[in-house]
């Protein structure tokens, strides 16, 4: 059935937007004041393209919440259709409607809701996709539904840890940023201006170096935006599939910064191998799956190559110990249990999770001062361009 969008007003007034596929704009405009009690404006039909599709976004709270509402559903005895429909029915409009309106057309198309999910990789990327297609063949949705959920809270968490790393540094640098274009465009010039109103023709070096940086900055704008832009055009570019790999080695040589890349990249890995090893997934595609989520070239790198060992029929603890980036704590415990990989890796994630908040709050507790105290050499050497000419002037005056 086609998509269809449609803006309308309420009896309170109110307006809205629902996304909801439907036979025709007559049954929908009919399924809108029916169940909405409101009166149609407007009705469009949607092309959802399947590149628009790869690039829907759930906001996590809204997925971990649909998803413990399907898995009541399917665990009560709820049809999949009926309920992933029930989903697109009660979800907010925008970006998690239309997902769970196109995984609702996908599974009364196909029957199938792995294959309804896998045009989201947004969303669902290949391991949740294998872990809910391992459960329905299975004949255990609900159960597929339920691991996917925990493995979500757990990536989600993790996210969360390497955001906040970044957080801070970035907002000390925008605010730093943003204070120094409005001292350089506003304050200094003015200042400038008001001395030479005065007579004073010499200033102190340190104040002359701020002017100058003022009359660099007005005089020349286009020159100075590429300048300040610069930093920002470099991060962008490191986060290109080509560049990537040396941003990730790089960051490995940062000692401080290595040890909490290497907690996140672990707790990715093992939290990802455990869900789909307890799916039933294979050694291999779990550890090709592991790849695709490690967030770090390096390790993606390694887990590629354990993949390619266990191929060659050797085991996965012998894979890790020929990759040599693994801790050596790592290869020992994956070696000694090769019956047990889900459990091992269980508690390697659960490890790792909690080596990640560790690592993160000691590299940015290291990070802060460092930081501000460049921050605080800038405001203080601004602080002396405004007051050093006063004092020479006051000096004049005596």
């Amino acid at each position: 059935m086609p998509l269809y969008r449609a803006k309308y007003v309420g009896r309170s007034g109110r307006q809205g937007t629902l996304v909801l596929d439907a036979v025709d704009m007559e049954s929908f405009a009919e399924h809108i004041e029916s169940n909405r009690k409101a009166y149609v404006i407007d009705i469009r039909r949607v092309d959802a393209s399947r590149r628009r599709l790869a690039r829907v976004r759930v906001p996590g709270p809204l997925l971990l919440a649909a998803l413990d509402s399907l898995e009541l559903m399917l665990e009560t005895g709820v049809r999949v259709n009926t309920a992933v429909r029930t989903l697109s029915d009660c979800a907010p409009s925008g970006s998690t409607r239309l997902f769970w309106t196109e995984v609702a057309r996908g599974v009364e198309e196909t029957g199938d809701f792995g294959e309804a999910l896998r045009p989201f990789p947004g969303v669902f990327n290949d391991s949740m996709v294998a872990m809910i297609a391992s459960h329905e063949a299975a004949g255990r949705l609900a159960d597929g539904v339920k691991h996917v959920r925990a493995y979500t809270a757990q990536m989600l968490e993790i996210r969360r840890e390497t955001v906040r790393g970044l957080a801070y540094p970035a907002l000390v640098c925008s605010a730093a940023l943003g204070s120094s274009a409005i001292a350089c465009v506003f304050t200094l010039p003015r200042f400038s201006k008001m001395l030479r109103d005065i007579g004073v023709v010499q200033v102190h070096g340190i104040a002359s170096i701020f002017f100058a940086l003022s009359d660099f900055v007005v005089g020349h704008p286009f020159l100075a935006a590429i300048f300040a832009a610069v930093p920002l055009a470099l991060a962008a570019a490191l986060r290109m599939p080509r560049l990537r790999p040396f941003r990730d080695r790089a960051m490995l040589r940062i000692p401080v910064v290595r040890q909490a890349v290497e907690a996140l990249a672990m707790a990715r890995i093992c939290a990802t191998f455990r869900a789909l090893s307890l799916s039933g997934i294979r050694v291999v595609e779990a550890l090709e799956s592991c790849a695709g989520v490690a967030g770090n070239a390096v390790y993606s790198k390694a887990i590629r190559s354990v993949a390619a060992a266990v191929r060659e029929n050797a085991t996965i603890g012998v894979g890790f110990e020929r990759a040599r980036v693994f801790a050596p704590e790592v290869v020992l415990a994956v070696k000694s249990a090769e019956g047990s990989l889900a459990e091992v890796f269980g508690r390697l994630s659960v490890h790792y999770s909690s080596e990640a908040r560790h690592r993160v709050s000691f590299a940015l507790s290291l990070i802060e001062p460092a930081i501000l105290v460049v921050v605080l050499v800038w405001v203080f050497g601004v602080a002396l361009a405004v007051v050093l000419p006063v004092v020479e002037v006051l000096d004049q005056v005596h």
